[in-house]
């Protein structure tokens, strides 16, 4: 969707939890509910009404689809007409709102251009079919015709054109089917055309017209030597759709379809009599639209959704009320259109006709607004500095992390994590590879603004995770098993302390050497800390400890273990082609790394549980990329955006700030820096669109139980 596209609205909501034992690991004994602080504010639960302005529709106007006299009217003499530019790669032919003699029209370079035009609301195709030829009244009985002619069409279309090059003839392609052959010439034409009822689609059609001659664009003003002027085939002032009879009635005249005025920080924004304004948009729940608006005539305000479209159905009618010079406030409920894409129009007609003298009808608009009401939970949370523990997660994929009971091997600790956790079905990361979404989740920038033509290295201007946390008296460090996690990077800016493991040996970084050297900070340093762990054990050579796969058959050519890194480089480049027994192979062995991770976990869970730190504490597993397994042709990572590439597992244990749960809406990994520190109490300041999904309104959520 219009991927709309990305407001973020996220929070984190008080949900039950249930364990996802697997049959074949042992059952572990139940902790006592005595083991978490009896006095924890698990969740949100006062409630305050508020509302919110959703959509300003005047600052939206530009998107809004003009409809004049019953005709969707497209005027490419103005800027707003972009919005029907077909969209393509590159810039469009179309060059919008040039003087053409004494008109303003769309010049168009090359030969070739194409427009979005929507068909709905009144003018949807199943409410004007054609109509099968008929005698006329009187001769019914005389002999018909041959051949018998065509129906009579229900829309049609009109085109003010003229030519720019000489000897013009233009091809129309509706939807891609040739309409007409016409001959142009050099003066302004309205041309009209019926649409075939089987040619129209309900929603956006495509109007094509290709044109056969060129010729250099005249320039009235000074050029640089040696610029070539651009070649032009023609002046397209306006496209108008209609009803048949609409569109015979003649042109529509020459005026402004809305004006702005600005002054004192106050919009005014003025529609004449006969204009209309369709806006296309998804309502809230539990929200209306709010006019403030003065004038002369009638203010109409019509609904509808695709699927009237579809049935046939005319749009309703929410509001019909005469307008007051001195104003009046207008409130439509639409409550009834929830989540559904609705087309609302607002329409401004003329109640009389006008006497000589007066002026036209017209409505002033001071605010269209959409608003929605919203219950907010007040957050009593108890936000101190507490101990913050990250594991990184190079390569671990959340479908095979979160559920182990229908992908491979147990992954007791995992499970036993997921209990107390808030988990994020849908969590992002901000990239394919691990140095650009590190670099995303620490500084809460978007990827782009650490590439250089080197690669991702972050600047020393840039305030990083560490940074903020640092400043409220937290000792960091961090242990990575990835030797790119580093200072020259600018990756390890406010960690105090900073290991990267050596290899020894294919198995000397991993996830248990991680966290024990996390341990060894958690020993050394007073709290409160933030350990900051990056594993990369999921990700290939997938070569994990022989005791995990007593019960793994190698089948014939399979990769050896501490290869597998190869056989990903030979598989993507197209040099191996695995058959089903090799790849399920490879993937028994990536998950054997998961339970390596696994493993780790519990070793840090034991250690922080022992020393009575764990609950009031935030622990946090997070991904850093995906791994690919085929699923779109490719293996390993770092060269897709596809869901196995970037989705990532996210989950947070915070016993004494989250109650356990799911939370379904997609969240990305730029949010989650700004979510901890708000947890934890720390001020994060920033200029950026980061939010902490913690301070935002209520989100729908899956409650487990």
């Amino acid at each position: 969707m219009p991927p709309g596209s990305l407001a973020r609205i996220f929070a984190l909501i008080a949900v039950l939890a249930i364990g996802c034992a697997d049959d074949s690991s042992e059952p572990r004994k139940p902790r006592e509910a005595s083991q978490r602080s009896p006095d924890a504010q698990l969740a949100p639960v006062a409630r305050i009404s508020s509302t919110d302005a959703w959509q300003d529709l005047i600052a939206q106007r530009p998107s809004a689809v003009i409809v004049r006299a019953g005709r969707v009217f497209v005027d490419l003499g103005h800027p707003s007409a972009r919005k029907h530019l077909q969209l393509a790669a590159g810039s469009s032919p179309f060059m919008l709102a040039q003087d053409v003699d004494d008109r303003r029209a769309a010049v168009l370079v090359g030969t070739t251009g194409a427009l979005d035009i929507p068909i709905d609301g009144e003018l949807s195709p199943v409410l004007h079919p054609d109509t099968p030829w008929q005698p006329a009244v009187g001769h019914e009985a005389d002999p018909l015709p041959d051949p018998i002619p065509p129906p009579t069409t229900g829309l049609a279309m009109a085109i003010t054109l003229r030519a720019l090059a000489p000897d013009q003839s233009v091809t129309v392609l509706w939807e891609e089917r040739p309409l007409a052959n016409l001959r142009i010439s050099d003066q302004w034409e309205r041309r009209t055309l019926s649409l075939p009822h089987d040619l129209v689609v309900t929603g956006e059609n495509r109007l094509r017209l290709h044109f056969r001659t060129l010729a250099p664009l005249a320039k009235s003003g000074p050029s640089s030597a040696g610029d070539a002027p651009a070649q032009v085939s023609a002046a397209i002032e306006s496209v108008e759709i209609g009803t048949l009879a609409a569109i015979k009635s003649g042109p529509l005249e020459r005026a402004r379809t809305f004006s702005i005025r600005a002054s004192a920080g106050e919009t005014e924004f003025e529609v004449p009599a006969g204009v209309a304004l369709a806006y296309y948009l998804v309502p809230p729940r539990r929200s209306r639209l709010q006019i403030e608006v003065s004038g002369r005539g009638a203010l109409s305000v019509l609904a509808s959704t695709d699927e009237d479209h579809r049935a046939g159905r005319r749009p309703a009618e929410l509001v019909q009320q005469p307008l007051r010079a001195t104003g009046r406030s207008v409130a439509v409920d639409l409550s009834g259109y929830a989540d559904i894409p609705t087309r609302l129009e607002i329409r401004v007609t003329s109640t009389r006709v006008q006497a000589p003298g007066d002026p036209p009808a017209s409505a002033v608009f001071d605010a269209i607004d959409i608003v929605a009401n919203r219950s907010i939970p007040l957050d009593r949370r108890d936000r101190q500095v507490r101990d913050l523990y990250v594991l990184a997660l190079e390569g671990a994929r959340p479908d095979d992390l979160f559920e182990p009971q229908r992908r491979g091997p147990a992954l007791p600790n995992i499970e036993r994590f997921v209990e107390d956790a808030l988990v994020f079905d849908r969590a992002y990361a901000l990239g394919p590879a691990a140095v650009p979404s590190h670099a995303g989740l620490l500084s809460s920038m978007v990827p782009p603004a650490h590439l250089t033509a080197l690669g991702s290295f972050v600047a020393e201007t840039q305030s990083m995770l560490p940074e903020l946390l640092g400043r409220a008296g937290y000792f960091n460090s961090s242990v990575s098993a990835n030797s790119d996690f580093d200072a020259l990077r600018g990756l390890t800016q406010g960690f105090a302390d900073h290991r990267v493991l050596e290899h020894s040996n294919t198995r000397g970084n991993d996830a248990s050497k991680i966290v024990g050297a996390m341990l060894e900070e958690v020993e050394r340093r007073p709290s409160p800390r933030f350990v900051y762990g990056v594993l990369n054990d999921a990700q290939a050579p997938y070569d994990p400890p022989s005791e995990l796969l007593s019960d793994v058959i190698v089948p014939v050519d399979a990769p050896a273990q501490h290869r597998t890194h190869m056989w990903i480089g030979r598989v993507r480049s197209g040099k191996v082609i695995p058959d089903a027994t090799q790849l399920a192979y490879v993937r028994r062995l990536y998950r054997g790394e998961l339970q390596v991770i696994d493993q780790a976990l519990g070793q840090l869970l034991d250690a922080l549980e022992a020393r009575g730190e764990l609950d009031q504490a935030v622990v946090v597993i997070v991904g850093i990329h995906g791994e690919e397994f085929l699923e779109h042709g490719s293996a390993g990572h770092g060269h897709s955006l596809y869901e196995e590439s970037i989705r990532v597992p996210l989950a947070m244990r915070a016993p004494a700030l989250l109650a356990p749960g799911r939370v379904e809406v997609p969240v990305d990994l730029l949010d989650l820096a700004p979510t901890l520190t708000d947890l934890l109490g720390v001020e994060y300041a920033r200029a950026g669109r980061a939010r902490a999904w913690s301070r935002c309104s209520t989100i729908p959520s899956r409650r487990l139980g």
